[in-house]
Order: structure tokens, then sequence, then C-alpha cells
């Protein structure tokens, strides 16, 4: 967008217009532009406030929603889910969804500045549709703001009229298309929508502003008839609602947060979805679409049931690759593909049939704070305390280098059991579970990355997992974790749970979940190799022994791939 225009807007703003004055500034000058008559017939926006946008800009319809989302305040935009989606990344969006569909009503459900509308609308208009029939008929939208009706109604009027106005009216309505889908609009379409396309408010419920009261959670799974998690995104529910509003051969696109393609919270959301409809594509889009940073994606999916393979666009031309998904795969593995991760399907027996992973709480993480203190020689009744970020590929940093906890650095960390004891006897007793022999696995981390603890003599800070054994299975399991093979096969099943699109975040029952070799020389031999490593003074020595070991477990788990072996060094942390 015109740096001017966006200096402009930010002016506007401090003078203390609205964010629909602004808007209005911008539909009036756009309107003037293509010649369009002020006689009364005009959108209602274009009579709103007394701003004037620049002359010397030229102005497209779009660029009157993106003034308007633009114009809102950072804490509303929070607060709201509100991410404005670049023109051309919606154009592209919607081609790939409205490609193959006959002429029909689109809808957007959370239609904001109308982007995905007007995207619509050039699509119809290239295959044939008058702008007269295309507004009047086709487009329909949906929101909770009055404001962003007014904008999208007298976007897409602008985007369609010549010598006298075509305004769109009964078909952009305000309400809550998560409670009334269908019937937001007094009269539908009978048959449906040929399409529904948009990029619904993104409500992370992990974050303070955007986390819904549990009674509204309730009503949506009630609505919906599904049992997701409390913390799945409120984008997710929107999926539901657009294949609620679909005609028995339309599809749905809709902008979601990666989160949906493999958080636990969201599972009943994908499984209702897959039950339902047909997977035809996932769009991996990263990072850099918004402002904002969030890492998104868009399922394509069809009312129509059959077996085809998933397709997978990416970034902002989306780029069709030519690898795909079969149907009923996880929907992970298409970020996996993505970004060139082997898919791998492994067999074998549980972890949690040879050892125990547990993670502690927020109530452990905080209960443990006040007895943690710096390690001095002499010190008694005390354990060494590991957070995630000591932890490297068989390597403990503690104690070489400074990390965060509980807002304070430290070089040695140690809980002083005899305080703990007096304080708090049943977090003691959960920390005494933890001393006994075990591997530690931290969290977050682009491969998954283990420190071995046979001893027993390390407290594990959430979130980091501790997986429990018998002490001869310490380095077996240690290898097998370690490994490319497993770091691979996690990916593609969690891919986008984790902040970063390129790392892994497990929880303690899928790490439970996780195939482990059958019994075989070559697991003998990659558990040897672990401990050599663990053992190893010299870093080239520790990366030898550890690319011997995730070799072996690779031919253990019958899947010898150099492609594999040279993907799991390229991502491993620097040798330290």
């Amino acid at each position: 967008m015109d740096r001017k225009l966006l200096s402009w807007v930010n002016d506007q703003n401090a003078e203390g217009f609205k964010p629909l004055e602004i808007a209005a500034a911008i539909a009036r000058e756009a309107a003037i532009q293509k010649g369009l008559p002020f006689d009364g017939n005009q959108p209602n926006l274009l009579s709103v406030g007394t701003a004037q946008a620049p002359k010397e800009i030229e102005y497209t319809a779009e660029m009157i929603g993106f003034v308007y989302e633009q114009s809102l305040d950072s804490s509303t935009r929070r607060h709201g889910g509100v991410h404005y989606t670049p023109y051309e990344v919606a154009k592209r969006l919607a081609r790939i969804t409205l490609n193959e569909l006959p002429l029909g009503p689109v809808c957007d459900p959370s239609v904001g500045g109308g982007a995905f509308l007007l995207a619509a609308a050039e699509h119809l208009a290239e295959k044939g549709a008058s702008p007269s029939k295309i507004i009047k008929d086709y487009l329909w939208g949906i929101d909770l703001d009055e404001g962003a009706i007014e904008v999208a109604r007298a976007s897409i009027s602008i985007w369609g009229s010549t010598k006298v106005w075509i305004v769109a009216n009964d078909h952009l309505v305000v309400a809550n298309s998560l409670k009334n889908g269908m019937m937001s609009f007094s009269t539908p379409p009978k048959d449906g929508f040929i399409a529904v396309i948009g990029n619904p408010p993104f409500q992370n419920q992990l974050q303070e502003t955007t986390v819904r009261p549990i009674e509204e959670t309730q009503k949506l799974r009630e609505k919906w008839k599904v049992n997701a998690g409390p913390y799945a995104d409120t984008a997710g529910y929107f999926l539901l609602v657009a294949l609620s509003m679909l005609s028995s051969e339309g599809k749905c696109l809709l902008i979601q947060p990666q989160s949906i393609l493999a958080t636990v919270d969201a599972k009943p959301i994908r499984e209702k979805l897959n039950q339902e409809a047909t997977l035809e594509g996932i769009w991996i889009g990263g990072a850099d679409i918004f402002e904002a940073g969030v890492n998104v994606c868009a399922p394509l999916l069809s009312k129509c049931l059959r077996q085809t393979p998933v397709n997978i666009w990416t970034g902002t031309e989306i780029t069709q690759l030519q690898k795909k998904l079969n149907q009923g795969e996880n929907w992970s593995s298409a970020m996996a593909i993505a970004q060139g991760v082997p898919i791998l399907k492994l067999k074998g027996n549980r972890l949690e049939e040879r050892a125990s992973a547990t993670a502690g709480f927020r109530d452990q993480f905080y209960g443990l704070a006040p007895h943690v203190c710096e390690f001095k020689t002499g010190m008694e009744s005390v354990a060494p305390l590991i957070t995630v970020g000591m932890i490297d590929p068989l390597t403990s940093r503690w104690g070489s280098d400074e990390f965060r906890y509980a807002g304070k650095s430290w070089l040695k960390p140690v809980v002083d059991l005899t305080s703990l004891l007096a304080n708090d006897k049943e977090l003691y007793e959960w920390v005494q579970d933890r001393l006994k022999p075990k591997v530690l696995l931290a969290t977050q981390t682009k491969v998954l990355e283990v420190l071995p603890d046979p001893k027993g003599q390390l407290i594990p800070s959430t979130p980091t997992i501790s997986i429990e054994c018998d002490p001869e299975d310490i380095w077996k399991i240690a290898s097998a974790l370690s490994s490319a093979a497993i770091s691979a096969y996690a990916f593609s099943r969690v891919a986008g749970s984790a902040l970063s699109s390129e790392t892994i975040k497990l929880s303690a029952k899928q790490v439970n979940a996780l195939p482990l070799p059958i019994i075989s020389d070559y697991w003998e031999q990659a558990s040897q190799s672990a401990q050599e490593a663990f053992n190893s003074k010299s870093k080239d020595e520790k990366r030898n022994k550890m690319k011997e070991m995730s070799h072996k477990i690779s031919l253990a788990y019958g899947c010898n791939d150099k492609l594999l072996e040279e993907w799991w060094v390229n991502r491993l942390p620097k040798w330290r």
C-alpha cells in the first residue's frame, strides 16, 4: 500500500477522526475518480464525516477496507483478532476455491473490509457474470461490526458501478455467524452457497486479550455439535459454520492460525470436518502474511465426499507443490511437506510400554520457584533444576551459561529439598517421583533434544518432559528420541502446534504414543553411540557419534534415507 496513504491514515487517526470517517474519505475519492454520481443513490458510507483523502493517489475499491482496518486502534484489533488480508492473497485463494465451481452465491461469514468478496467478484466477472448480477445475487457477507458492513457495501458498490450506482444491500448483514449461521440472513439461498471464503478473527485462548468465557465455549460446542477443547481458537469454529452454509457441491476456504492443523484441542473440529467433507487442499501461508506475524494456513474443504489427493499450496504466491497428501493423513503433514520434512510411517511398540512420560503444570513451576537458589560448594540436600534451555541434544548446559527461570537469570540453579519438604510436602513428593533414572525432553525445538539422567539426580522444570524408565533402557530411549527418524515422524504429526512453524512441540501424552524400534542389533549399537556422544568432550566426536546413532536408528526402523539424515543434521542446534 502507498506509503503516503499510510502516513495520511496515521495523521487522520492523530487528529481524532474515527475509522469509519477515514474509510469514507477514501471511498468518496475512489467514487470521484470513477466518475460516479453523488445523486442520493450512493452507499451510506460516502456521507460519513468530513475527512478528505489525498487527491494525487489512484484509488481502488480494496483500499477502503484496508484503510478501515488499519484505522482501528491496536487494542480493538487484538481483542477482535482482526488481521487484514492482503488483496493479492485473497484473490489467489478465491481463485483456487471458485475455479472449478459454477456461478453462484458466495459468502464471507466474517466479512471485515470485504477483501474476499471483492476477490470473488473479480473472479466471477472473469467467468462472465455481469457486475449487476454479482453484486445483487452472488455476494453475501456477515459481520458483527456494523462499520465493517458499511465499508464492504461501499467497496463492492464502487467496484461494480460505472455511470450509475449498483448498491449491495440486503445480502450484507450485521449478525453473529457463529451463533446464527445461515439464519443470519432473512432469505438465504435455498440451496446454500457454492463457496464460503474469508479470514475469520483469530482468538488464541492462551492470550488474555482474546480468551473466551467458558460459557461461550460451551455454547459453541452445543451449537456446532463438537466437543473441542477449551483452547481451540475461535477461528476453527468458523470452519463448521462455513460447512453448514454450503450447497451439496460447495467448497469453503477460511484462513486459520496454523494451530488448527495439529493441536489437541482442535482435534474434534478436524475430525468432524473429515467426517462431513473432503479435504481437497491446504494452503500453508507462513508468518509473513499479516503484520501481526501469525503463522497461517487455510484448508480447502468440499461438501462433496470423495477420495482425492490433497493439494498443498505455499506462500503469498499460492504456489502448488508437486507432492500431495493422501486422504486421512494428518493435516499437519501438509506443513511438513511444505518445509521439505521427510514423511515417515514408523512401526513399533508405543514408548509408554517401556517408559512413562510426564510433564509438570504451572503449579509445579511456580511452587518450586521459592525453593530455588544458586548452587554453592558444600550444599547438601539439593538437586539441579533443568530448564528447557539447558538441554541440547545429549548435552547438559547446566552451569555452562545463564538461563532464565521464574523471572531471574541462573547459572547453577538447584532446589533446596529441605526447604521444599518443610513448606510443600505434596510438591516434595512430586519431585521425589522425578528423582529416578530418566530422559529429559525439551519442547519447542527444531529436532527432539534429550538429556539422559541415568542416576536420577535432575529436577525437570515445566515444560520439560520427564521420561522415566528402567536404568537399562536409558540409552535405548535416548538414542531413539534423539534420532532423525523420530524428529521427522513427530514433526509431521504436530507441525503447527508450536510457537514457531519450524519447531516441534509434544505433550507428554504424545511422547508416550511415539513408536520405538523393535529390539535389534541396530538399536543396541545406536544406544552405545548415544552414550559415547553424551560422554564425549570433543564437539567433532559428539557430532560423529550422534550421526552414527541416528543412522543406526533409521536402520532399526527400516527407513535408511540419506536425505532424512541430512535434514536432521541441518536442524541440529549449534554445537556449543
